[in-house]
């Protein structure tokens, strides 16, 4: 045999030896202890397990794909309100149309046109005819004008769908009635929005998803008072309006069950609709309650004649098993309201001065802690 032939026979011999050494490292075979059985076995377990997983992320990768753009294409659907009173983004307004300069409030030029104020008979608009074709159970439009994305537009901005019966349904369901795991925004079914009227406080649900969409960016309200001047404004349009903007009245950590504040007598905040004369649902108590809980300070006038919205998402601060609410409560801007005056009134309240319930308090004590912002 010529030395090429010997240094060739060698070298298919080493890659045997190679492989065969390496399956006998990761493949159960005879001779093995149980230990080394045992080893090996969890190894090539762990292998499959990584492989399933893999496969997993990605389908998570490509389903959660495919949800933000179904929501790009729910946000080109924003009407067009018909008047040049709607606020751009981001903006803001005292009712009569001038520019307000927030410049001091946070370091950087911001200008906020004032969205002019109008009252209107209330009446089915021509804005909403196109979303009711696609589902009659579309009863408004929300947009947050000031928290943007990276391409500028508003990430809340989207259609508020109301079940006739249920606060579960659109939980899980979207616009199109797909079931999917991010649902949509939907207003409180007890108090139905339609010609006749609606609640003085109309609650909105929405999940906080981990890929910001939904009522996710409403985490950014924790910030405070600094971001709220520049963002005091939200746009909310039942489809009998138009034009209609609110100003953030309250922003606080909520319960998600009375349990989580001693029971009875706990702030249920998503019961209060229509204000009771007196009593637990009166004006007056959810009035004090709302500035008791609230983190910021401000010098809105409110009464029980005004409109209101309560915005409501899920929070993770006690844990994802213990879940509490963040939310955040607009009032309908008026004649009277000078947003400007509101604008330089929002402070942040020392956390002596804002109730945290009781199962807040037995975690952090009195004190604020922020997740998610």
């Amino acid at each position: 045999m010529s030395m090429a032939n010997e240094i060739n026979t060698t070298h298919v011999k080493e890659k045997e030896n190679f492989f065969l050494r390496a399956a006998k490292y990761f493949i159960p075979w005879k001779g093995d202890g149980i230990s080394e059985v045992f080893r090996k076995l969890m190894f090539i377990a762990s292998i499959a397990v990584f492989a399933v997983s893999l496969d997993s992320l990605s389908d998570y990768l490509r389903a959660d794909e495919q949800e933000l753009t179904y929501f790009e294409e729910l946000r080109s659907l924003e009407p067009d309100f018909g008047n040049s009173g709607k606020t751009s983004s981001p903006a803001s307004s005292n009712g009569n149309g001038d520019t307000i300069d927030t410049s001091e409030k946070k370091g950087k030029i911001t200008k906020i046109e004032n969205p002019v104020i109008t009252v209107e008979p209330r009446e089915l608009q021509e804005w909403a005819l196109p979303l009711l074709e696609r589902n009659d159970d579309v009863v408004g439009w929300i947009k947050v004008p000031g928290i943007t994305g990276s391409d500028g537009n508003a990430i809340i901005n989207y259609p508020v769908l109301q079940h006739e019966s249920s606060n579960e349904y659109y939980l899980h369901h979207n616009i199109d009635g797909a079931q999917t795991e991010s649902g949509s925004i939907f207003a409180d079914c007890v108090m139905p929005i339609t010609l006749e009227g609606q609640a003085n406080n109309i609650t909105l649900y929405g999940h906080n998803m981990m890929n910001g969409t939904q009522f996710a960016s409403l985490q950014k309200f924790k910030k405070g008072a600094d971001f709220i001047k520049q963002n005091p404004l939200i746009e909310f349009n039942t489809i009998y309006e138009r034009n209609q903007v609110y100003v953030v009245l309250a922003t606080f950590i909520g319960i998600d069950a009375p349990d989580q504040d001693g029971g009875d007598g706990a702030f249920d905040y998503w019961n209060y609709r229509n204000f009771t004369p007196d009593g637990h649902y009166s004006f007056e108590t959810w009035k004090s309650n709302i500035l008791k809980y609230s983190w910021i300070d401000n010098s809105i006038d409110f009464n029980e004649d005004d409109d209101f919205l309560t915005m409501s998402t899920c929070t993770y601060e006690l844990g994802s098993q213990r879940t509490v609410r963040w939310v955040v409560v607009a009032k309908k801007m008026t004649v009277r309201d000078s947003l400007d005056e509101i604008v330089e009134s929002y402070k942040d309240k020392a956390d002596k001065d804002i109730y945290f319930f009781k199962a807040w308090r037995d975690t952090y004590g009195n004190r604020k802690v922020i997740v998610g912002s």
